[in-house]
């Protein structure tokens, strides 16, 4: 017997894009960690079936409609698959991510143990949005430790008894955001966005198929260190530096002056649900200004004040936003913002831990991008930051997104409080500034910016022929009329003549 309760607004939101996504999968956490050391697998399902027991949100499913429907008990769903090489455990684990959840039947949590030799495991966990947010994988993370080694060594779990679940936070959400309350924001949202660009084109419009892709830099220890020196220098937090500077790239590279990033904001400021499972987050837009070219340290206080009144006004759910401002709807693109921006600290983002065990997670490509590009820049325990890029691959490719993480390495390292944001774009490398005036010669203009668009300044189709004969002629290179195309910039091209394998 299910008892059946309404849905969040974030909820109702989901479950439309999930039937939306042709894959069934873009809207899942899928996470792939090998282990070594004695796992006892009796041990690992007693402690996923506790989970299942403390958290409504695993035992919920979702008809079609706007209720949610929870079941009174229910077991974690664990597949045990035996592996003759690591190699053939990647192939499954990247089959599992791949693979379609149905949010009407569950589960909303898969978990898949490939065994490759009884001390070498791989464990794929798969967990749909609609029952645990990024916040609540900390929480998971922490839960499953605790009950693992508690199955393990015969002993209490120790988890205190929840004081609430998220259908409890649903009905609280209702009721507290009121019709004129809703009216109050949604005001605040409009005004505060009048004359804001919402679409932010990196390349050249093109359909955005949700083709996902994942790509990483890894940032060094020194550079981390100056971001933090330069965060408690100026006051700020470490995500207003890093958040100012990704602004700062994308406004470069787009051309724009004021640039929206999405946040997502936990919405758990309610101490009941700090240990609760559920999708709590909202999405706000955070702006980065960059008119009249400020220093650093002003932009800095920008990005605080908007990040300061974005989060005072964040209860306006996203979907009732992109309503109210009504852009242009395309499907293919993402509404109001385009890019999503993420800080994890040190220990949030949900790193496994079980008991006699040593788990280290690794890389899946992605199925399909949630959003057209997400920069997450994650802070290490070994003092490193490693920043990722979630993209689809139909809109970027490769070249494009190491460039732009190289950028913003290069931002992070020459930054400093009196730097004019004009003056923190990377030098034009040698072979941009050939590019730039070919470029140049063949639109008759007198100079080309790294980021500026070909078809945009007036160039068409038949002068990229011009160009490509060119760069043969004076570069010795083949640049293919399909590849300049597809990247009509000078920052562009030259990231497709300096990548490894490119043709001479």
């Amino acid at each position: 017997m299910t008892t059946a309760f309404p849905m969040s607004f974030a909820q109702q939101r989901l479950c439309f894009l999930h039937r939306m996504d042709p894959t069934g999968a873009a809207h899942a956490t899928v996470r792939c960690h090998r282990v070594a050391g004695p796992l006892d697998l009796r041990a690992l399902r007693e402690a996923l079936d506790a989970l299942v027991a403390r958290h409504e949100p695993l035992r919920t499913v979702f008809p079609l409609g706007t209720q949610q429907h929870l079941s009174p008990q229910g077991q974690a769903h664990v597949h045990v698959v035996d592996v003759a090489t690591e190699a053939e455990a990647l192939r499954h684990a990247q089959a599992e991510a791949a693979r379609p959840f149905d949010v009407e039947h569950g589960p909303l949590l898969r978990l898949t143990v490939l065994r490759l030799e009884p001390g070498t495991h791989f464990l794929v966990f798969a967990l749909h949005l609609l029952a645990a947010d990024g916040a609540s994988l900390q929480v998971f993370s922490e839960d499953l430790a605790l009950a693992y080694r508690a199955a393990v060594l015969g002993e209490p779990t120790g988890l205190a008894e929840l004081p609430v679940q998220y259908v409890d936070w649903t009905a609280w959400q209702r009721e507290q955001l009121t019709a004129s309350r809703r009216e109050s924001l949604s005001r605040w949202w409009r005004e505060r966005l009048a004359g804001v660009p919402l679409i932010l084109d990196l390349v050249t419009p093109r359909p955005a198929l949700g083709r996902g892709r994942r790509a990483h830099r890894v940032l060094p220890a020194a550079l981390a260190r100056s971001v933090h020196a330069l965060a408690s220098a100026e006051r700020q937090t470490v995500f207003t530096v890093l958040a100012a500077a990704c602004g700062l790239v994308l406004g470069q590279r787009a051309g724009r002056e004021r640039v929206l990033l999405g946040l997502a904001v936990a919405n758990r400021d309610l101490p009941e649900v700090e240990r609760v499972l559920g999708f709590f987050v909202n999405t706000v837009a955070l702006e980065v200004d960059l008119r009249g070219d400020p220093d650093f340290r002003q932009l800095l206080a920008r990005v605080a004040a908007s990040r300061a009144d974005a989060y005072a006004h964040k209860d306006l759910p996203f979907e009732q936003l992109v309503a109210d401002l009504s852009p242009p709807r395309d499907p293919t693109r993402s509404p109001v913002v385009q890019v999503n921006f993420a800080h994890h600290p040190p220990h949030t983002a949900g790193a496994l831990a079980l008991h006699g065990c040593e788990a280290t997670e690794l890389s899946l490509d992605l199925p399909s991008a949630k959003f057209e590009l997400t920069l997450r820049v994650e802070e290490r325990s070994d003092g490193l930051f490693t920043v990722w890029a979630e993209f689809d691959e139909s809109l970027f490719d490769l070249a494009f997104i190491e460039g732009l993480l190289a950028d913003y390495e290069e931002v992070l390292r020459t930054v400093s409080p009196t730097a004019r944001a004009t003056s923190l774009r990377p030098p034009p490398s040698a072979t941009q500034a050939r590019l730039a005036r070919i470029f140049a010669d063949v639109l008759k203009v007198a100079s080309v910016d790294p980021y500026d668009d070909f078809f945009r300044l007036g160039g068409h189709s038949l002068q990229l022929i011009e160009i490509a004969a060119r760069v043969r002629t004076e570069l010795g290179r083949d640049l293919g009329v399909r590849e300049l195309y597809q990247h009509p910039t000078v920052a562009g091209a030259a990231a497709l003549l300096t990548r490894p394998g490119a043709s001479r």
